[in-house]
C-alpha cells in the first residue's frame, strides 16, 4: 500500500470512529485487543533495548552478541570486555521466571498482599516480595507529575518501623505489634508530604525531617506558577507561593474549612487517610525505607501496571 492509499485509509478509519458512539467505540477498542497477539517477554526486551544499546558498564556502543542464556541475547563489550544482557543493571536484574511477570503486575494492579500474589503466580513468598520492590523501584525512578490549578498539600506522619529487620538500630523497644510511634519524639516519626491537583495529580515525598526548608526544596519544584495553593496554617506554604506567584489559601484548622465554596484541602486528606488505612490495614505495616516504593504504587494506582511501561521505566 503507497503512502497515499494509507493516509486515505487512515482518515476514513478516522471519521467513522469519531461518528461511533461512546458504547461503539468500547466495541471496536475490546476487538482489537482481543485480537493482539501476545508477544513473549524478551521479545519486548529488545526493541527497547535496541533504541539505545550501550554497554551498562562503560556506555561504549562497540558490542558483539555472546551467545545466549536461555532464551536471553548476552553481548560483549568490545572497550572494556565485559559481557552483559539487556537487563544488566536495571531493577529487573537477575530476576528469572519472566514469563510470570505480566500476571504478576496484574496482581498489583489489584494490589494484593504478597501470599496472594505468590499463590496466583505459583512463586515464592520471598520471590513475591523481590519482584514487587523491584518493578516498584523501576516506577520510583519515573519523574513526578508538575501540579497546577487549584493544589492541595499537606503533611503527615507515620511510625518509623523497621520491619523484616532482625535487630533495630535506633535502641528503641519494639512496639507491640507495630503500635503508635510517640507524637512527642520526632525521631520517632516519618514525615510524608502529599499534595494532590483537582486533575489527580498526585506528587509525594519522604521528608528527611518535618522543617520548612525540607517542605520548600521537595515541594516547591513541582509546581506551576500562578496556580491556586490551599493548604493548612503551616508558614512554608507561603513562602513557596510567594516564590511561585501563586494565590494561597491558608484553612486553619477549627476556623475555615472551604473557603469560597471552593478551596479546601479535603481531597489531600482523604488521600491521606486512605493511604494510611492501606500500609497499616491491609499491608500491615511497611518498613520505612520502604515508604519511597508504597507511595509510588500508590500514586500510579490509578493507572494500570502494563508491564511493558514497567520494563520502558526500568530502562530509563
Amino acid at each position: 500500500m503507497n503512502t497515499k492509499s494509507f493516509v486515505q485509509n487512515l482518515n476514513q478509519i478516522t471519521a467513522a470512529l469519531i461518528s461511533m458512539t461512546p458504547a461503539q467505540r468500547e466495541v471496536v477498542h475490546q476487538s482489537i485487543r482481543e485480537s493482539q497477539v501476545e508477544l513473549p517477554t524478551n521479545e519486548l526486551f529488545q526493541p527497547i533495548f535496541d533504541t539505545s544499546s550501550s554497554c551498562p558498564h562503560c556506555t561504549s556502543t562497540h558490542l558483539r552478541k555472546w551467545g545466549k542464556s536461555g532464551e536471553t541475547q548476552r553481548y560483549r563489550c568490545n572497550h572494556c570486555a565485559k559481557t552483559f544482557n539487556i537487563k544488566t543493571k536495571t531493577p529487573l536484574a537477575r530476576l528469572r521466571k519472566c514469563h510470570l511477570w505480566e500476571e504478576y503486575a496484574r496482581c498489583m494492579e489489584l494490589k494484593l498482599t504478597l501470599r496472594q500474589a505468590a499463590s496466583i503466580c505459583h512463586i515464592n513468598l520471598k520471590t513475591a516480595f523481590l519482584w514487587r520492590h523491584r518493578f516498584l523501584m523501576a516506577n520510583t525512578a519515573k519523574t513526578q507529575d508538575k501540579l497546577s490549578g487549584i493544589i492541595e498539600v499537606d503533611e503527615f506522619f507515620m511510625a518509623y518501623s523497621e520491619k523484616g529487620s532482625k535487630k533495630l538500630t535506633r535502641g528503641r523497644k519494639a512496639r507491640k505489634r507495630g503500635g503508635d510511634a510517640d507524637k512527642r519524639t520526632k525521631d520517632d516519626q516519618v514525615a510524608i508530604l502529599l499534595s494532590i491537583d483537582r486533575s489527580k495529580h498526585i506528587v509525594n515525598k519522604v521528608l528527611a525531617a518535618d522543617t520548612a526548608s525540607e517542605i520548600e526544596a521537595n515541594f516547591e519544584p513541582h509546581i506551576l506558577s500562578n496556580s491556586v495553593l490551599c493548604s493548612d496554617g503551616a508558614w512554608p506554604y507561603v513562602n513557596i507561593a510567594e516564590h511561585k506567584n501563586c494565590v494561597h489559601k491558608r484553612l486553619i484548622n477549627g476556623k475555615n474549612r472551604v473557603i469560597e465554596n471552593i478551596y479546601h484541602i479535603q481531597t489531600v486528606n482523604g488521600a491521606i487517610t486512605h493511604f494510611k488505612s492501606w500500609v497499616v490495614g491491609k499491608m500491615k505495616g511497611v518498613a520505612t525505607k520502604y515508604l519511597p516504593h508504597y507511595l509510588t504504587w500508590f500514586r500510579e494506582s490509578s493507572a494500570k501496571y502494563d508491564f511493558q511501561q514497567i520494563l520502558l521505566a526500568a530502562y530509563r
